[in-house]
């Protein structure tokens, strides 16, 4: 019975789309009475419960008064999505759309989809990512019988090792994440006070004065970069909290301009001005 696998799971965009072409047999976007009674009839035994004939009509009345929004005797699509738990798109939360992504969101999106920690992508997790990533910028939902060309697309694109998986650097190339901006600086040479001022400005989002949540991750996250040290999500989180620790004097939880620049200009000439607090940490960060 095809519902027992997902019940007690919360289901994905693609698990939830291969329940819904398989209760709505006829193809014609909703599912109806008879569809509805298996749907229930299944939806029971995945609990381990039987439901007696006599008491279909009645559950499938219930169901309805419940779930069925425009009163149509029937269940649509995102009627179902009501009745059963599916997964959020996670890449909805970055508005791909709108702006580029920041190294900080891409640790994010990547360990969302990264989900055995293998350091890449493999066939599911990236049939995951595509179907997040379509309906995210066209609202499309891919067909299964689609996944299979859509994914060998893109790994002829992309996939510049041919391993037949997805590495970061790789996703990095889809999701267009800029360059870090850091890179075009030369931060170990004679780095300059407009210089610094300019990187601080770039970090500075909001333009408070301060480096703090975000910003804070994000300049840290390129430092590291340069230095070809790629940090998870939770090691860069880790690093940042070392560094409020030594440098924000005035404990506030954030980083002034002149506390950054303590930083900077006192580290000795071509060493990452953070290097010191990588070693304070006790372990070797992933590369």
């Amino acid at each position: 019975m095809l519902l027992e696998e997902y019940y007690h799971f919360r289901l994905s965009a693609a698990d939830f789309r291969s329940v819904w072409e398989h209760y709505d047999s006829d193809s014609n976007g909703y599912i109806e009475e008879q569809e509805i009674d298996k749907f229930l009839k299944d939806l029971f035994e995945a609990q381990g419960q039987v439901i007696a004939k006599s008491d279909i009509a009645g559950l499938r009345a219930t169901l309805l008064e419940c779930y069925d929004l425009n009163d149509d005797g029937k269940i649509e699509v995102a009627e179902m999505s009501r009745i059963l738990p599916v997964e959020e798109n996670f890449l909805l939360k970055f508005k791909l759309e709108n702006k580029p992504i920041s190294n900080t969101n891409f640790l994010r999106i990547w360990q969302h989809y990264d989900n055995d920690r293998s350091g890449v992508l493999e066939k599911s997790e990236l049939e995951k990512f595509i179907v997040d990533l379509m309906k995210t910028n066209k609202n499309i939902s891919i067909k299964p019988k689609e996944m299979e060309q859509i994914s060998e697309e893109i790994l002829n694109h992309f996939d510049k090792n041919n391993n037949g998986l997805i590495e970061q650097a790789e996703l990095r190339s889809i999701l267009k994440v800029p360059d870090n901006y850091l890179s075009s600086m030369k931060l170990y040479e004679n780095l300059t006070r407009q210089q610094f001022s300019r990187i601080f400005s770039h970090y500075d989002a909001n333009g408070d004065g301060f480096l703090q949540g975000e910003e804070l991750l994000d300049i840290v996250g390129d430092m590291m970069r340069m230095v070809d040290i790629h940090l998870s999500i939770d090691q860069l989180e880790s690093l940042c909290q070392s560094l409020l620790s030594v440098i924000d004097v005035d404990s506030d939880g954030r980083i002034s301009k002149n506390e950054l620049a303590d930083l900077f200009f006192t580290a000795p000439d071509g060493r990452n001005p953070f290097s010191s607090l990588i070693l304070n940490e006790g372990s070797s960060p992933s590369t």
